[in-house]
């Protein structure tokens, strides 16, 4: 069966399947999916978990034969299987298939991904997930639906928002969630109890924590090479998600890419960063970063933020944080791509 995440509660309320497919972009949509999966196992006693990654070198058989040999009296067991780039292969492909098919006894298998591409949900191993078990399909709002989206869950939170508010929110976290949920947090401690203005909505951003990924990007777009840095090291330190982090640089990265390559074909600066929706406090500053560039930069910058991406994603190995910090250096200064020795 293939539900969207909101129907998700409604589906476990019918019992749980032996199998549950979690695919989506959107890291916090996917993990609460998988919390109230496991949540709902938990209570059926559930008790023991594992994860694995598959990657290109995942052993497949080795997973399967592990399950064949679980003992009569071992406890009920949730497995879980991320499929890094979405796409498991012939063995994975096959494996997965045969675990719908014949579920092993005492175990729920919770396989998560993101989204597939047309050509993959197409595959034997997707359909057959569709039809033999749960697939749920996490779908982030889009540009229109986000305020509902932001005012459901500030609702949720106890919260009320004028639209003024909830305008100025969603123009904040553009459509991250991670962000929006860590705004709706802060915003909780802040408002006191009382509706939440556009005011109050600034102060947040004003009060924010110590470092805060848009401090970092602003850094880097304006080539404060030590500043940047420093942020970066203190997001780690506050244990920010590498995805959020992320997030806002992959975003630099993609509008200077795009304004860059405009610009290239002629187009005014000005003009280009007006109908990109720059906002005007910060086009001198990207004006800048823009005359930084050049071609072979623009390419390695591209290459390095889906390369980040993928590290980040787990579709590559790599540390993470290493991997920012060389998107971060090269975002900030573009014809130096590999320094070192700055410090916190």
């Amino acid at each position: 069966m293939k539900i969207t995440a909101d129907k998700i509660t409604s589906q476990l309320s019918k019992g749980l399947s032996p199998v549950w497919f979690i695919s989506g972009d959107q890291p916090l949509l996917v993990g609460e999916a998988m919390d109230a999966v496991r949540a709902a196992a938990r209570a059926e006693g559930f008790d023991e978990r594992e994860s694995h990654v598959a990657d290109a070198r995942f052993n497949w058989d080795k997973l399967l034969a592990g399950l064949d040999n679980l003992s009569l009296f071992a406890n009920r067991k949730i497995v879980e299987v991320r499929l890094a780039t979405g796409k498991p292969g012939r063995e994975g492909g096959a494996a997965i298939a045969e675990l719908v098919a014949n579920p092993p006894p005492d175990t729920l298998f919770i396989i998560s991904s993101p989204k597939l591409d047309s050509a993959t949900s197409k595959t034997k191993w997707a359909k057959t997930i569709a039809t033999g078990g749960v697939y749920v399909d996490v779908r982030a709002p889009g540009p229109g639906q986000l305020p509902g989206w932001l005012r459901g869950r500030l609702r949720a939170a106890g919260l009320e928002c004028d639209d003024e508010a909830l305008e100025l929110l969603a123009l904040r976290v553009e459509g991250n969630l991670l962000a929006a949920q860590q705004e709706i947090s802060k915003l909780s401690l802040l408002a006191g109890g009382k509706p939440v203005t556009a005011e109050v909505v600034q102060r947040s951003v004003a009060d924010g924590a110590r470092y805060d990924v848009f401090q970092l990007a602003d850094a880097a777009i304006g080539q404060d090479v030590k500043r940047a840095v420093r942020i970066l090291y203190g997001l780690r330190r506050e244990g920010v998600a590498p995805e959020l982090t992320l997030w806002a640089l992959a975003r630099e990265s993609s509008t200077l890419v795009s304004l860059w390559t405009r610009v290239e074909q002629g187009t005014p600066p000005g003009r280009a960063m007006s109908e990109a929706r720059v906002w005007s406090s910060r086009q001198p500053m990207l004006s800048r970063a823009l005359r930084s560039h050049d071609q072979g930069s623009i390419r390695r910058l591209a290459a390095k933020a889906s390369l980040t991406d993928r590290i980040v994603k787990g579709a590559s190995p790599g540390l993470p944080w290493n991997a920012l910090l060389e998107l971060v250096l090269l975002i900030a200064q573009p014809q130096r791509p590999m320094l070192a020795g700055y410090e916190a």
